[in-house]
C-alpha cells in the first residue's frame, strides 16, 4: 500500500514547493493605484481590510505578504498619488520665470487634479486623513509633514522671487506662504464640496489678484 501511494506523494510536494516560489501572479502598480483610490475616496480609517481585499482581488494574507499591513499600504499609496496624481510642484516652480507665474500655474494645476470627473475630488493629502481618531495619529502626523514640505517649498520659491528682484524687499514671505498655502487647502474642500473647476478658477484669479497686497 505504502509503495504505491509514494510515486503520487513525491510530485504534489515539487507541486507544493514550486507554487511557494512561484512570482507574484498581479500587478503591483495597478493593485496600489486601486488602493490609492480607495484610501482618497473614503479616507484611511474609513477604508476597510476588506474593502481592499475586495478591490485588489486578494486575500488578506496576500495583502499582508505583498504590502505589510493596513498602514504600511497606505503609505506606499501616498507616494504612488504623488508620483502619478499629484502637482509636479518642483518642475513648475523651476520653469516659470517669475515668482507670481509659478504660484498662478501651480494653483491651476492643481484645480485640474482636485475636480477630475474620473477621479475622486480633492487633494489625497488632505481629505485622506481627516477626521481620524486618535488611533491614527502617526498616519496624520505623517501626512502633516509632507503638506508641511508643500508649503516650505512655496516658501523657498518666493525667496527665489525675492532674490531676482520679483518680489519688493518688505514683501512678507512667510505670511504670503500661509495664504497661498490655505488656498490651495481651501480648493480641496471646495472640490470635495463638488465646487466646478470653473468655479475653482475664479477663487485662483482673486486669490492671484490678492498678491498685489502683499
Amino acid at each position: 500500500m505504502t509503495d504505491a501511494y509514494e510515486p503520487l506523494l513525491a510530485p504534489h510536494d515539487d507541486t507544493l514547493k514550486k507554487k511557494r516560489g512561484r512570482p507574484k501572479c498581479f500587478d503591483e502598480q495597478q493593485a496600489l493605484e486601486k488602493a490609492m483610490l480607495l484610501f482618497w475616496e473614503h479616507g484611511y480609517e474609513a477604508t476597510s481590510i476588506s474593502d481592499l481585499t475586495q478591490a485588489l482581488a486578494l486575500t488578506a494574507p496576500s495583502l499582508y505578504s505583498s504590502f505589510g499591513d493596513k498602514s504600511g499600504l497606505f503609505y506606499k499609496c501616498i507616494d504612488y498619488y504623488l508620483a502619478h496624481e499629484a502637482c509636479p510642484i518642483e518642475a513648475i516652480f523651476l520653469e516659470a520665470k517669475s515668482a507670481k507665474v509659478a504660484f498662478e500655474l501651480f494653483l491651476y494645476d492643481n484645480v485640474q487634479r482636485l475636480a477630475q470627473p474620473n477621479k475622486p475630488s480633492g487633494c489625497m493629502l488632505v481629505v485622506a486623513t481627516m477626521n481620524c481618531s486618535d488611533n491614527a495619529q502617526a498616519i496624520q502626523h505623517n501626512i502633516l509633514e509632507k503638506r508641511l514640505q508643500t508649503k516650505q517649498k512655496m516658501l523657498q520659491r518666493l525667496q527665489q522671487g525675492l532674490a531676482e528682484g520679483d518680489l519688493l524687499e518688505t514683501a512678507p514671505l512667510q505670511e504670503m506662504a500661509d495664504f497661498y498655502s490655505t488656498v490651495l487647502q481651501g480648493l480641496t474642500i471646495q472640490a470635495r464640496d463638488g465646487a466646478t473647476v470653473a468655479q475653482l478658477h475664479k477663487v485662483v484669479e482673486h486669490a492671484m489678484r490678492a498678491w498685489e497686497l502683499f
